[in-house]
């Protein structure tokens, strides 16, 4: 009797579920080489996952008109893609070192010049009571010494994290390459995964579940369109203000500013970073006013043009998507940032389908009622 009761079964089951709790935590070193695998594939297959819906446009228009096949288009778009990285690292980068050389090379130059004028301005008979209040070369040593301390410190910063600024450059080149290859056979093979489910996996859909993952499909491609499209808006008004301010590489930093622009919060400012680091040493004024115009537009496309688009791809409120922006934002960062609005896009659609079934099941039970008061 006391075998069959509920109480019993619920504590052999919360038995067993802790026992093997325990049991993993005994034996987790099995499965961290899985870990690992998994930790290494997570950031190439979000990144290519996100491109996929952006690209698989363009592929099916390829194929759809020039009647190429899907291998060709994939990997025609991967080509571009390349070329634009390529094209980025050729023109920006170089650039940047350049402009970093110049100016290590002319913080060496500060210090003499500093000495120079703080001589003259001890030799002036007008300041000689403040002279004899302070030691100006005492105080000019204190400041050679820091300056020298500093440019030493940040050395030993450098030559101490070695180890670690080379994992993180292992870890770009990992995704670098990981990223075109999922991408391509995402583009290639990625229309056949639902298909491939409804026919081995889901073969008897009593519940309708292949409806569900259409839909949450749909959603999340609404999603990253509208992402995509904002991106582009940025690009645009980027690069027309860049090219009336007469800045070099235009274009880039343009592509560059769209891109990051698909980071929350932190996008507008690393976007920002590679224009100012190339102008504001030869001109900067320039920076700083095309500093202020792209923050400028980077509060009205996240307060305004964002949460509009994104509300009307995967339609919901655009004070909906500020609200979860906000709250996302304060709990978990970029990250939540990032992941809350099609995260709540994705729930939403689940839950639309858990109260189809139920009132689908409501409706069954009432149309039984009805039956069996007929008979």
């Amino acid at each position: 009797m006391f075998k069959k009761s509920k109480l019993f079964f619920w504590t052999i089951e919360i038995l067993a579920v802790t026992l093997l709790i325990f049991l993993l935590t005994k034996i987790g070193f099995i499965f961290e080489p899985i870990n690992t695998l998994l930790a290494l594939l997570f950031v190439p297959f979000i990144i290519a996952g996100f491109l996929y819906y952006i690209f698989i446009p363009i592929v099916q228009f390829v194929e759809r008109k020039w009647k190429v096949k899907r291998s060709i288009s994939a990997m025609l778009v991967i080509v571009l893609l390349l070329g634009i990285i390529y094209l980025i690292f050729a023109s920006i980068i170089p650039n940047l070192i350049n402009q970093l050389t110049s100016l290590i090379t002319n913080s060496t130059k500060v210090y003499p010049q500093l000495k120079s004028w703080v001589e003259a301005f001890t030799n002036n008979p007008r300041f000689a009571v403040l002279n004899n209040q302070i030691n100006v070369n005492e105080l000019l040593n204190k400041v050679n010494i820091s300056y020298v301390d500093i440019l030493h410190n940040i050395l030993n910063n450098i030559t101490g994290n070695i180890g670690s600024i080379v994992g993180v450059i292992s870890s770009i080149i990992m995704v670098m390459i990981l990223v075109p290859i999922l991408l391509y056979y995402m583009l290639k093979d990625g229309e056949k995964v639902i298909p491939f489910l409804r026919e081995h996996v889901l073969i008897e859909d009593k519940l309708n579940i292949f409806d569900l993952l259409q839909k949450m499909n749909h959603t999340i491609s609404r999603y990253i369109s509208g992402v995509a499209l904002d991106a582009f808006l940025v690009f645009v008004v980027v690069f027309i203000g860049y090219t009336l301010f007469g800045i070099q590489y235009a274009f880039l930093f343009a592509i560059f500013a769209g891109f990051t622009n698909l980071i929350p919060y932190a996008g507008p400012y690393i976007g920002v970073l590679p224009m100012i680091f190339t102008v504001a040493f030869d001109r900067p004024w320039t920076a700083l006013f095309a500093t202020a115009y792209v923050l400028v537009l980077q509060q009205i496309d996240g307060n305004v043009v964002y949460p509009k688009i994104i509300g009307n791809a995967i339609k919901i409120h655009p004070v909906t998507v500020m609200v979860l922006m906000l709250i996302s934002g304060s709990l978990y960062g970029i990250l939540g940032m990032i992941v809350a609005v099609p995260a709540y896009s994705l729930v939403k659609e689940i839950v639309k389908f858990i109260n189809s079934l139920y009132r689908n099941h409501q409706s069954q039970k009432k149309s039984e009622i009805s039956d069996e008061n007929v008979i």
